[in-house]
């Protein structure tokens, strides 16, 4: 009985863990401090019993991971397209204020538009300032992909270490 009830514990957790998979495909939504967070709360649980502090380093590895792909793949993309810093810097705050107007997906929309923008005022080059925003565009789009393949291995790790 003790066996099946941790299995259900288990269980529960890994439902409780899947709208970290949602939140991994909207850039700047916490995805990885949900995930990491129902991962801690499970080992709290559990009383680190199966889950245990190395299990959650492992964990919160691939939460490390997340944030530097989040905070570089969008800025890689449009520096690749020839972006200069200040429009990186318009691009973020696109995001941001995207991600207010039309959430979730203003994201991507305020990134594009925020170092477009910026390009054309800098350099007076649309062909230039419309590769940049592509660049930014794919990169992020790029970031989100790995976030979601990195979140996936995060739920699958965490079933395969708390059932070990």
């Amino acid at each position: 009985m003790v066996g099946m009830t941790h299995f259900t514990l288990v269980f529960l957790f890994t439902l409780l863990l899947l709208p970290g998979l949602f939140m991994a495909c909207i850039p700047m939504l916490p995805a990885f401090w949900y995930l990491l967070a129902g991962a801690s709360v499970f080992a709290l649980i559990d009383g680190f019993s199966h889950l245990t502090l190395s299990n959650l380093g492992i964990l919160a590895s691939l939460f490390t991971l997340s944030i530097l792909v989040d905070w570089s793949a969008g800025l890689l993309g449009a520096k690749m397209g020839g972006a200069g810093w200040k429009s990186l810097l318009w691009g973020t705050l696109g995001s941001l204020i995207g991600l207010f107007i039309v959430p979730p997906f203003g994201v991507f929309a305020g990134l594009f538009i925020g170092v477009l923008v910026s390009e054309l005022w800098r350099k007076r080059d649309q062909q230039k300032a419309l590769r940049a925003a592509s660049g930014a565009l794919i990169g992020s789009l790029v970031g989100v992909t790995i976030n979601v393949a990195l979140a996936c291995i995060f739920v699958m790790s965490f079933v395969l270490l708390s059932l070990s």
